[in-house]
């Protein structure tokens, strides 16, 4: 354990460090300003000794040589510029009157050889006395010049250079006192020293620590302000050597008085001098010793701290490679969406148009074949056309699927008996080189789909891996419950084979339509988006993993459903077709396509109907305001007004008017608005549209 006073200052007294220091700082200026008053009041005595023309000071020290007036104005002059601190201009004057005198006189002594300017400025200012006029020896000189130059570069804020100048100042200064204090007669005959009085050299001297001690707190003289070890070694070490003169003196008067001989004295400066600095030297010796060891410990700490803190860094930029790796994989995911979405709404205003199209070959084809069907080649040639626009239907009912706005009879269905059906068709269309492996799920396994769209995806898949395995492999499906956090259960249906696989730039268009991998002529590129587009339309997702040569999984993630009660499934009525009589009141026909409307028209008129027709909305609202209407048959995307906003308002005009909507892009949501309206997908046969309008509007109403 260590004293108290011996312990080194930390941080953690930092705050009581500044106000020590503080406190420190505002007693030297005190000293400072103290040493500068002695110094005024030696030269103002000085001047009032040439004034009064009586030796005030000789009263006090006999035989005292006599001070210059100019070294009193001059000191006079350097102390007033301590004492006025900062004030610029006045400090700024005094000092440099005072530096440039000092000079003046250094320039007599060295072209005249002699002080010639004091006697006459004693001439000048003071009335004539018999006092001897003291001269400037060239030291006092030169002291008063450092001394002024000093406090210029202190105002300057040279606060280096003005330590060095007060710093020689001082050491001539000292000489000086040295001199008179250990009775060295021999110094005063040197040229330098020949003039200069006693209290001279202690003004200066004074004047000289007064300047350093100014900027104790900038200058070199800090540390001796400093509250830490650094200030009390500093000042220790100080004081010894403050003492060593006096103890020099003290003994050197104990010789003149013979009250020592000079060895002896010799002998006592020696241990005086030595005891003190072995002592100081050991303190300091211990005092590095612990700054070391501290020094150590801070070397320890830090390289501790710089570990902890790589390791944290290394911490946090693996966290944010992996949230930056996991943010790019989800604007991946994202943008994918986003554009199978854009994809998407694009084949569906395609296949609308396409099934427009459709409607009106189909259309006509049937109303070629009524009219060529006794005659076997044209009715051959009709039917090869129907079975190409059939091959069209499927096309476009696979885009349907992918944009996600296909009607879908979505109800709770059974995994295991979907399964069971698809494994029917894919044991066809395998052959004998794959291996299948279709695990029948538990029966409790219910998903809300359309069932014969689950079973069509699956067929899709095991399309594909057969395709990706020309010689031959394995086939397998696997149905398992799944609940990720946060999201309702749902049934994950796994299909995977061991094919070629699929690259990252093949996975990333998988679903897109029409795209392919294969040759030409082998596959429509409408497969797996048929799958996607059925996962998303019933509220569930696709996921595809796969690598080149390692297989591919496709994973289909549907709603689970509730088992549905027994009683709940009631037969389908069965159709039973009455021959009815024409109808009274004509049936209109809207759809904006001319050539799809001209054939509706045309079939409904050769069955006997009475048709009006319209091409758009607003007239359609005029032909109801005017005629009751049996039934309305409405294309739901037309310009100006939609086929539900024309049934609303259609409602509103006759309420109980039956609605059959026929459309190749079907809006479910908007259509489902509309109560007991019936819906057709474009193209249909036109048997099915009789029997709707017969079916709708042929039975009595209310009204009838």
């Amino acid at each position: 354990m260590h004293a108290p006073d011996d312990d080194l200052d930390t941080g953690a007294h930092t705050s009581g460090w500044g106000l020590s220091r503080l406190h420190a700082a505002t007693s030297v200026r005190w000293v400072a300003k103290l040493l500068s008053w002695v110094a005024l009041l030696t030269g103002a005595t000085a001047l009032c000794e040439y004034l009064l023309g009586q030796p005030l000071l000789g009263y006090l020290v006999p035989g005292l040589m006599g001070m210059s007036p100019l070294t009193a104005m001059a000191l006079c002059a350097l102390a007033l510029s301590s004492l006025l601190g900062r004030r610029a201009r006045p400090s700024w004057l005094l000092a440099g009157l005072a530096s440039s005198s000092a000079f003046a006189l250094l320039g007599t002594h060295l072209l005249l050889g002699a002080d010639v300017l004091s006697p006459a400025v004693n001439a000048w200012l003071f009335p004539p006395s018999a006092l001897l006029v003291g001269s400037v020896s060239p030291a006092t000189a030169s002291c008063l010049a450092l001394l002024g130059v000093a406090r210029m570069a202190q105002l300057a804020g040279r606060h280096k250079a003005c330590d060095v100048l007060a710093l020689l100042a001082f050491g001539l200064a000292g000489i000086g006192l040295l001199g008179y204090a250990y009775g060295v007669k021999d110094l005063y005959s040197v040229l330098l020293f020949n003039a200069m009085a006693v209290h001279t050299a202690a003004a200066l001297a004074c004047l000289a620590v007064s300047t350093m001690l100014f900027q104790a707190d900038q200058g070199w003289l800090n540390v001796v302000t400093l509250s830490n070890r650094a200030g009390a070694v500093t000042r220790r070490q100080l004081l010894l050597t403050a003492i060593l003169p006096v103890i020099g003196w003290l003994l050197l008067s104990a010789i003149n008085a013979r009250a020592i001989g000079a060895p002896a004295a010799l002998a006592l400066v020696v241990a005086t001098v030595f005891l003190p600095l072995v002592i100081l030297i050991i303190k300091d010796g211990r005092v590095t010793a612990r700054l070391d060891l501290q020094r150590q410990k801070q070397r320890r700490l830090e390289t501790t701290i710089r570990q902890r803190l790589e390791l944290e860094l290394d911490q946090k930029r693996a966290e944010l490679e992996q949230e930056s790796a996991q943010r790019i994989v989800a604007e991946q995911v994202m943008n994918r969406a986003q554009r199978l979405d854009a994809i998407g709404q694009l084949t569906g205003g395609i296949a609308h148009d396409f099934n427009n199209l459709l409607m009106g070959i189909s259309g006509n084809l049937e109303l070629l074949h009524r009219h060529v069907e006794s005659d076997p080649k044209a009715s051959k040639y009709v039917t090869r056309a129907t079975l190409s626009t059939e091959k069209g239907i499927r096309l476009t009912g696979q885009l349907l699927a992918f944009s996600r706005t296909q009607r879908l009879n979505v109800s709770a269905v059974s995994l295991a008996d979907t399964v069971t059906a698809a494994f029917e068709l894919v044991g066809n269309a395998l052959g004998p080189d794959i291996n299948i492996d279709m695990q029948t799920p538990d029966r409790s396994l219910f998903v809300s789909t359309d069932p014969l769209q689950l079973e069509m995806a699956i067929l899709n898949l095991a399309l594909n891996a057969r395709d990706a395995m020309p010689d031959g492999g394995w086939f397998t499906v696997k149905c398992s419950p799944t609940a990720p956090p946060g999201t309702p259960p749902s049934v994950s249906i796994r299909v995977s084979d061991s094919g070629t696989g699929m690259s990252a730039e093949v996975l990333a268009k998988a679903c897109e339509p029409f795209f392919t991998t294969k040759e030409s002529g082998r596959g429509t590129g409408l497969g797996l988006a048929q799958v996607y587009g059925l996962c998303r339309q019933c509220g569930g997702d696709l996921k595809i993993t796969s690598e080149p040569g390692q297989g591919s999984t496709f994973e289909l993630v549907l709603p689970m459903a509730e088992r549905p009660r027994a009683n709940s499934i009631n037969p389908q009525p069965t159709s039973v077709t009455v021959a009815l009589a024409p109808l009274a009141q004509p049936v209109l026909v809207v759809d904006d396509d001319d050539a799809v409307r001209t054939v509706l028209v045309d079939d409904l008129r050769v069955r006997g109907y009475q048709v009006l027709e319209a091409d758009r909305g607003g007239k359609a609202l005029a032909i109801l305001g005017n005629t009751r209407c049996a039934a309305a048959v409405i294309d739901f995307l037309m310009p100006e007004m939609n086929g539900a906003e024309l049934a609303r308002k259609a409602r509103q005009l006759v309420p109980q008017l039956p609605i059959i909507f026929i459309s190749g892009y079907a809006d479910t949501l908007a259509l489902d608005a509309i109560a007991g309206a019936v819906v057709l997908r474009k193209p249909f046969e036109l048997d099915e549209l009789d029997r709707l309008v017969r079916e709708l509007a042929g039975a009595p109403g209310p009204d009838a």
